[in-house]
């Protein structure tokens, strides 16, 4: 069965900060997740990730079970955790890549962790980056 847990944390650190840093979070992401079948999609703004990951039980357990253990994560918050139907996150580590500028337009002064679940799923669904280019 196909599981989809949403969830924020703060970023402790530059973790969020440099682009190697960055670079090193997604290329783990990639490798772990392709080998484990998860999909993921993610976002850090200012000083918070937002990430939706979908896949086997037993793997998404294992994942989250890393990152509370993470300690560039800090008040990890898990929104939401059910079973679905399909996948909507197939690539195994995509970056909502918004500007800093389109982010803050989108979330007119609220923070990631501000947003509900579903809010938080259409906002990494990057439909509103695909319908701006």
């Amino acid at each position: 069965m196909l599981y989809r847990v949403v969830f924020v944390s703060e970023m402790i650190g530059g973790a969020n900060h440099t682009t190697q840093s960055l670079a090193e979070i997604l290329g783990a992401s990639e490798r772990n997740n392709r080998r484990d079948e998860i999909g993921s999609a993610m976002l850090f703004h200012e000083g918070e990730a937002a990430q939706v990951i979908e896949g086997a039980r037993a793997d998404l357990d294992r994942l989250m079970s890393r990152l509370w253990k993470d300690p560039r994560h800090h008040n990890i918050r898990v929104l939401d955790d059910r079973p679905v139907m399909q996948r909507r996150m197939r690539e195994p580590a995509r970056l909502c890549a918004l500007s800093t500028q389109q982010a803050a337009d989108i979330l007119r002064g609220r923070r990631l962790s501000d947003l509900s679940s579903a809010g938080l799923e259409k906002l990494l669904s990057c439909e509103h980056v695909r319908m701006a280019a």
